[in-house]
């Protein structure tokens, strides 16, 4: 058994697995389609006796009550069939209700790295279509091969009892139905496993541009958006029409070989009636039985391609749900109950890819309640010092300690429960301002959202809305400014009540009239916290103690405002360069430092 099969028949069975936890409902939607097949597969032989015993023998009162007898088996037949399809239906969503919350859940879990490598649109995709497929199959697919199994089995036995020949020419048939079936199947799913990873591809271009969509508008990427798109959507194209290519292939074969099935068995059977070996109403129930397999012969293909193609949706789930978080916590790992605010990087070196270190053997120390700005131009490795401070990522040598505890002993939870981040690019969630400030703190009162929203300068703003706090921003927030976003981002950060905060790059996207006002309003926020501010704006050097300057991953410098101003270094230059467009607020940092 190869790589692949090994592969089938774990999900395979994983999936059975899963069917046996709702054990009761699986028990009732087999009993009620073994009784369904049975049921069917009494029909013929109602209609067989009815024209022997009844119609052949003009005899109406054995014909009434065959009749009623049909009509009987039909009305039970039909309400095992409700049964049936209810009860699978309940199993198949329990099953897919399971599989989707465990691969969010794991999506959640799911350490930066893991994002890095998997588009968006993938996972969507995961989460959505192929659990969607797989709830199908379940409830329909799997219910019919069970039927299906059963009715052919039956109607087998009985036109073997009432004639060997024949019966053996209709098993023929169906034995090679089967072989073209199986070929059928282990040439399709191949195709089926691209086509699912093709459509989470155009997912994610679909996502992307979506998300992105003022970005496309502004730089006229329209047409070359749209160019990736139908490259990527004439592949998929392609695929379906190799997919259907060999469907329309192996789907006219079943039409073929029961239409010659069907011209021998009439032919066979009309010479047995007239010998006497057969009577008509054995032959009527041998046709009607052959009518009965002509529906489970013909859709055994369509059955196996439509379980091939939920195998391999279920596949996809499974590898989210299985893949690992490469940050997690070590079995031993402590709580952080009580933070004082010290902050020690100790010979940090870290590389996103590998050969191209984004941090050298950095190292420093942040004081319990004292700001450090980080000062770098663009990729530097400012903000990654935050995500290991976070423990996004993991340093690839030396350690970072929180008042003593090296944050990879610590519980992941506990330690990001006591830091705030207020990010660059602020994510706000499209429901009422109150719901997004206390996303972070779900439990919060009311007052205490208030006190953040003040302390934030958001609250006056808010108040002027007309739903107040419950008002209803737009999706991430684009009916607010980049100063109100940020300042909802900062209220959020408040709530959590943090000892330790951190600020990436808290100013970039504003004018420069809501950067000095953020600036200003930050300072007195700060106060009595340990804070770290990357950023490349000089401006923010007046809400720090000490100033920490980096470039290519190194520090290069390190003091104060003056302390590097003397220096004439690199601190100096990004200085000099900001001065001439943003005077006046170097003024007020020159005039803070000299105080």
């Amino acid at each position: 058994m190869d790589d692949a099969e090994d592969r089938k028949f774990n999900v395979l069975f994983r999936l059975l697995k899963l069917l046996t936890k709702k054990w009761y409902l699986l028990l009732v939607s087999t009993i009620s389609v073994i009784a369904y097949a049975n049921i069917v597969s009494l029909g013929p032989l109602i209609v067989r006796y009815a024209i022997d015993l009844g119609i052949s023998a003009n005899d109406i009162p054995t014909t009434i009550k065959y009749s009623l007898i049909l009509i009987g088996i039909t009305a039970l037949g039909a309400l095992a069939w409700f049964v049936t399809r209810y009860s699978t239906a309940l199993l198949s969503q329990e099953l897919v209700h399971e599989l989707r919350v465990k691969a969010f859940s794991s999506i959640l879990n799911q350490s930066l790295d893991f994002f890095d490598r998997v588009p968006a649109g993938q996972l969507i995709s995961r989460i959505t279509n192929d659990t969607d497929r797989l709830a199908r199959t379940l409830s329909w697919q799997v219910r019919n091969i069970v039927n299906l199994s059963f009715t052919a089995g039956l109607s087998l036995y009985y036109m073997f009892t009432m004639n060997f020949k024949l019966s053996l020419i209709v098993l023929a048939a169906m034995t090679l139905m089967a072989i073209l079936n199986i070929k059928y199947a282990t040439s399709i799913r191949p195709i089926y496993d691209r086509i699912r990873n093709q459509l989470g591809v155009l997912a994610s271009i679909a996502t992307s541009n979506l998300n992105g969509i003022r970005t496309v508008k502004a730089l006229t990427l329209e047409s070359f958006e749209k160019l990736k798109f139908m490259r990527e959507n004439e592949l998929f194209n392609n695929l379906n029409l190799m997919a259907a290519k060999i469907r329309a292939l192996y789907g006219n074969a079943p039409h073929l070989i029961l239409g010659i099935t069907m011209a021998l068995i009439i032919y066979y059977g009309g010479i047995s009636v007239s010998s006497g070996y057969l009577s008509i109403g054995e032959l009527t129930a041998f046709i009607t039985y052959l009518s009965i397999l002509m529906w489970p012969m013909r859709a055994l293909g369509f059955t196996i391609s439509a379980f091939q193609r939920a195998l391999a949706a279920a596949q996809r789930i499974f590898e989210i749900i299985d893949s690992k978080p490469t940050i997690r916590d070590i079995p031993t790992a402590k709580r952080l109950d009580e933070v004082k605010g010290e902050i020690i990087f100790d010979n940090v070196t870290f590389h996103y890819i590998e050969g191209k270190p984004v941090l050298k053997g950095v190292s420093f120390k942040v004081r319990p309640g004292e700001k450090v700005l980080i000062l770098g131009p663009p990729g530097s490795g400012k903000s990654t010092i935050l995500k290991l401070l976070l423990r996004f990522y993991d340093p690839v040598e030396g350690r970072i300690l929180i008042d003593g505890h090296d944050i990879r002993e610590l519980d992941i939870k506990s330690l990001r429960d006591k830091i705030a981040l207020v990010p660059q690019e602020p994510f706000i969630f499209s429901s009422t301002i109150k719901e997004n400030i206390a996303i972070g703190n779900p439990n919060a009162r009311f007052e205490d959202i208030v006190k953040a929203a003040k302390i934030a300068n958001i609250h006056d703003f808010i108040e002027s809305l007309p739903d107040g706090y419950d008002t209803v921003v737009g999706e991430r927030g684009l009916t607010l400014s980049g100063g109100q976003r940020q300042r909802i981002a900062i209220a959020r950060a408040l709530l959590k009540n943090p000892k330790i905060i951190l600020l990436d790059d808290p100013v970039s996207n504003l004018d420069v009239e809501t950067e000095k006002n953020l600036i200003k309003d930050l300072k007195p926020i700060l106060k009595d916290k340990t804070a770290i501010i990357v950023s490349q704006r000089v401006s923010l050097a007046r809400l720090a103690d000490r100033i920490i300057v980096l470039d290519q991953g190194e520090i290069v410098e390190e003091g104060t405002h003056e302390e590097l101003i003397s220096r004439k270094g690199l601190y100096y230059r990004l200085y000099m360069i900001s001065m001439k467009g943003l005077s006046y607020e170097y003024a007020d940092i020159r005039h803070e430092h000299t105080k």
